[in-house]
């Protein structure tokens, strides 16, 4: 007999699957390879199933694991493991190992998939290494780096230098510096100034100890954490050296002789004298040769911000009479070679006043500006692409802004949002995406001259400022940058890609417009550039009517915000029925929304959800129904404590956006303590594409929870591209099939293949599988056929009140 449609195609789903798959006879002999685990492994399906057994590919199994996994594997397995596998060249690799049982036949074998993890490996590695250079860096270098939150406390504490205070890294984290320095009221003067907001250097005595304190506070705009960062180092031998000018020469010399910073004494006329050897070091030459010489000629320093030369410190001193201090410039040694120091430049005076020369301490900053200037360019750029980030975009245009005075040409603003980028990163994966990002950010950088900004805003989004630009000439770079868009022809793996862009253009004509009108703005025109037809420039014009609909939107916003804090989004549920005997956990009330308006009419969240998401405000929405949700469950399980009745069981839905967010987990948790509620009373529906966009995060929270008895339905699944690859990668418990392939199943074949084929994936997965959107009888036939677990939709229940959910299944166990 020919074999089933039904079969042919499975064979086909598993020998091309993206991942190396066998099958096992119960002694642990390959009864069947597929294409990637032949390349995998470098072998021919004809060799792996000619009498390759499996503990000649894995070299940490042994016959006693075969035999005790394969004796009994409805009972052992599925399982779980890591091993190391050999290639047929003899080269060895570490794996990820999954194993389930499957009957064939009537026959009982073991499915095995084998993924090579070596990258990942390599991967940990190498940031195992970083962590720990980096951490070697600041425990040894000779000075104190600080952070204090908005409160005073300290969060960071590092630094060879906090031995000169008696302690050691870490000591004070969480403690308030003012109580810590409460016997030091320069100190604390110190603090409370910069918590205020100022930025300055100052100088504070800690017992015998002097510090030189540069305080660097970080408001809201600049950092997600508000509070001060500081850098102190010890400048008690340089205060010492100044104290000592007029004691005994000998003293002074020895104590010259040992400090760290560097010290030159020149004469009334400039000429050097003297020069320690520290300062030799950073000068680059030796005394003999330097004596005499202007140490204004010595000292080849240069602003670091600006580049320019600072000259004549030495002089300037002289004729002030007085002090003359600088910040970090970079001093140009006689080898070439750059360090940046500061420099402290004093009179020096005999006892009746009269001028003797001038004493110039300079003190290594070289380290710590390279690691501020590290920190300040991660904190301002993106990692992926060295373009500017969105704080610093945002930060340059507001600057524009201000800068701005009537009559000068106008500035332009681009956002551009790549086209189809989505599929890329689905089919290729994310290491494809990136190098996209790199090549075209490489390409568009070209096209801006040195003082406009190109930034990457966040995932596929870009920004552009042109100063000073006149609208056609705006407008004309927009187009080139669309045309160089076009025309790459971006290549991965053999494959290759076109990508477009959607433009948005605001002309930026003066300070009365603000920044957010000005993002508004260029957002709605590249919204409105996608809804043309994707792939064009769209000049911002407050008369259209597509921006019209996209404002219309944004008032959404307000609409949801005061939805959720007067509390107007109503819970309504919908039943996931068994379509066979089930455990009695495993049936489930699905959570619907609804957002009640202010005249009280409901609103089906169609109509809200795209502005939610698009404005970022679903974890808001998820976290108020979650809570809302737990309170009305531990409502109805109070008085069923001691009874032995399953409590109900509800699936709420989260957004790929409370995916995406670290403290998600946290609140989940917090709350479930809180109401007391059985973690196996819960059911979270993530959607397939929230899980491939966010894929490890979303592996993270899920085992957290699942550990912690949760259990998560796969919503939408088979309406992404890479489903099945994904699917064993994630630990989920249900997979609801998207509705698009349920409602004509009755009367389409390819939908019933697709259907088939993922329930029976799920079931050698051992995973329940839900079918949404039944609305007819001849649907139900069709599943109940097929072996469906569980069913939803209209046909058998419509959403109702979640509290009419709840009563109804407390009164039925009571």
């Amino acid at each position: 007999m020919p074999d089933h449609p039904d079969t042919t195609r499975y064979q086909r789903i598993f020998e091309q699957a993206p991942e190396a798959h066998l099958v096992l006879d119960r002694k642990g002999g390959i009864v069947a390879a597929n294409y990637a685990a032949c390349e995998l492994l470098g072998y021919t399906s004809a060799e792996l199933t000619g009498g390759v057994h499996i503990t000649e590919l894995d070299l940490q199994a042994t016959q006693d694991d075969v035999d005790q996994a394969h004796s009994n594997p409805e009972q052992r397995l599925p399982a779980h493991f890591e091993s190391r596998y050999r290639h047929r060249d003899g080269g060895e690799f570490p794996a990820e190992v999954h194993i389930n049982a499957i009957r064939t036949d009537g026959e009982l074998e073991v499915f095995a998939t084998v993924r090579d993890i070596t990258r990942e490996r390599q991967s940990e590695q190498a940031l195992k290494s970083l962590e720990t250079q980096l951490g070697a860096t600041i425990r040894h270098a000779p000075l104190i780096l600080f952070a204090l939150d908005a409160e005073g406390c300290f969060t960071l504490s590092e630094g060879a230098g906090l031995r000169t205070l008696g302690l050691k890294p870490g000591d004070v984290l969480g403690r308030d510096a003012r109580e810590v320095y409460a016997d030091q009221p320069n100190v604390i003067a110190a603090v409370e100034r910069a918590l205020r907001g100022d930025s300055f250097d100052g100088e504070v005595r800690i017992g015998d100890t002097y510090l030189r304190v540069s305080w660097m506070p970080l408001t809201d705009g600049e950092s997600s954490r508000p509070g001060v960062l500081g850098v102190a180092w010890d400048v008690t031998s340089l205060r010492a050296a100044e104290a000592a000018t007029g004691a005994e020469r000998d003293r002074l010399l020895t104590t010259l002789q040992s400090i760290s910073d560097g010290v030159i004494t020149a004469d009334t006329h400039g000429r050097l004298t003297y020069l320690n050897p520290a300062a030799q070091v950073l000068l680059g030459l030796d005394a003999t040769s330097a004596q005499g010489r202007l140490v204004d000629e010595l000292l080849d320093l240069e602003d670091t911000r600006t580049g320019t030369s600072v000259l004549r410190p030495v002089e300037h001193c002289l004729n002030l009479g007085g002090t003359v201090e600088s910040p970090e410039r970079i001093l140009h040694r006689a080898d070439g070679e750059t360090r940046v120091v500061r420099m402290l430049a004093s009179p020096l005076q005999r006892p009746n006043r009269e001028a003797q020369g001038v004493v110039v301490v300079l003190h290594d900053h070289t380290e710590l500006w390279q690691m501020t200037q590290q920190l300040n360019h991660q904190a301002t750029h993106d990692d992926l692409t060295g373009l500017c980030n969105r704080r610093e975009f945002e930060r340059r245009l507001d600057q524009a802004l201000h800068i701005q005075e009537e009559g000068e040409t106008p500035h332009a603003v681009f956002y551009m949002d790549l086209d189809q980028f989505k599929i890329i990163n689905d089919t290729c994966g994310h290491q494809a995406g990136d190098e996209l990002l790199r090549e075209l950010s490489e390409r568009l950088r070209h096209l801006i001259r040195e003082n406009d900004t190109l930034a990457r805003l966040g995932g596929d989004e870009f920004g552009v400022l042109l100063c000073h630009c006149p609208p056609e000439r705006a407008e004309a770079i927009a187009r080139k940058m669309l045309e160089t868009v076009q025309s790459l022809r971006f290549a991965w793996e053999g494959r290759r890609f076109d990508v477009g862009v959607s433009i948005g253009l605001v002309p930026v004509s003066g300070p009365e417009q603000t920044l957010p009108e000005i993002l508004s703005q260029a957002d709605s025109a590249c919204y409105a550039a996608k809804e043309n037809g994707r792939n064009q420039v769209y000049v911002w014009q407050p008369s259209d009517q597509a921006l019209r609909r996209r404002r219309g939107e944004m008032e959404w916003v307000g609409r949801i915000r005061s939805a959720l804090e007067e509390g107007r989004f109503a819970l309504f549920g919908q039943a996931v029925h068994p379509l066979g005997p089930v455990a009695p956990d495993l049936a489930h009330v699905e959570v619907l929304m609804r957002l009640r308006d202010e005249d009280g009419r409901l609103i089906p969240p169609g109509s809200f959800i795209p502005a939610a998401e698009r404005y970022h405000l679903m974890p808001d929405i998820d976290r108020h129904i979650i809570d809302n949700a737990f309170a009305m469950l531990a409502r109805h399980r109070a008085p069923r404590e001691n009874s032995s009745h399953c409590d109900p069981t509800l699936a709420i839905n989260l957004s790929g956006q409370s995916l995406a967010q670290e403290s998600m987990l946290e609140f989940v948790t917090e709350r479930l303590q809180h109401y007391a509620i059985p973690p196996r009373c819960i059911i979270f529906e993530i959607t397939e594409t929230a899980a491939i966009s966010h894929h490890e995060r979303a592996q993270s929270l899920i085992r957290t929870l699942r550990y912690m008895g949760c259990r998560f339905s796969l919503d939408d699944f088979g309406s992404g591209l890479s489903s099945f690859g994904y699917l064993k990668n994630l630990p989920v418990d249900f997979i609801k099939i998207d509705g698009s392939f349920v409602r004509d199943i009755a009367h389409n074949a390819v939908d019933s293949a697709m259907v088939t084929a993922i329930h029976r994936v799920g079931h050698v997965l051992g995973l329940r599988t839900i079918a949404e959107c039944v609305e007819s009888a001849a649907t139900m036939d069709r599943l109940r056929e097929i072996g469906l677990d569980f069913v939803q939709g209209f046909y058998l229940s419509e959403p109702a009140p979640l509290e009419q959910h709840l009563t109804l299944i407390d009164s039925n166990v009571r």
